[in-house]
């Protein structure tokens, strides 16, 4: 049984706390979410396959950035999950199908904590979960935007190789930079990254 790295003990439930800041996370990254969705239709749309696949890595930040804080197996799923519903619900171009790239995306992270037992919690880690939450989703919207038989093999596998550099920068990166100007604010003190950040200083 995983541990929980504040504590040395097995990992049983959620706190209070941990609920309510997961879900703040979240949501504000849905609405994140949604903007970077009117982005795309406006603007985004534009650039070819598979280059529109830079851009797309920002969309992983939930399964990120709400782990990275709150060090919970789950986690990386809820944000996720939540984020993608948030966006769905201020209404967003892809509709219902948001929610099965939230899963996908959220599931795909929550693996990669998942194979370090919850016990890893740094950078390397976080860019490896982006990386994890993009190849299910790129799988995704192959099968359902039927790439293979529009595209050559080529241009499908680079818009592969874009979407997951993607996720490591506008996803993994991004999500590091908003935890750790979180920690500075101490808004974090009492969680794992809060007190890190305070040990650094």
């Amino acid at each position: 049984m995983a541990t929980d790295p504040r504590t040395g003990r097995g990992f049983t439930r959620w706190t209070t706390r941990e609920i309510v800041v997961a879900a703040v996370l979240a949501v504000a990254v849905g609405v994140i979410f949604w903007v970077w969705d009117l982005l795309y239709s406006a603007a985004f749309s534009a650039i070819p396959f598979p280059l529109t696949y830079a851009v797309n890595g920002l969309w992983m930040v939930g399964g990120l950035l709400v782990p990275y804080v709150v060090r919970r197996p789950g986690a990386a799923l809820l944000g996720e999950f939540v984020a993608a519903f948030v966006s769905m619900m201020l209404v967003n171009q892809w509709g219902a199908a948001t929610l099965l790239s939230g899963a996908v995306q959220g599931l795909g992270a929550e693996a990669v904590f998942a194979a370090f037992r919850y016990r890893r919690f740094d950078l390397p880690t976080l860019l490896l979960a982006a990386a994890g939450a993009q190849v299910p989703s790129y799988l995704l919207d192959t099968a359902l935007y039927g790439y293979w038989t529009a595209y050559s093999a080529r241009a499908v596998l680079a818009g592969w190789v874009i979407a997951v550099v993607s996720a490591v920068i506008l996803g993994g990166l991004v999500a590091w930079g908003l935890a750790e100007a979180l920690a500075r604010t101490g808004v974090l003190a009492g969680f794992a990254l809060g007190n890190e950040r305070q040990t650094r200083i």
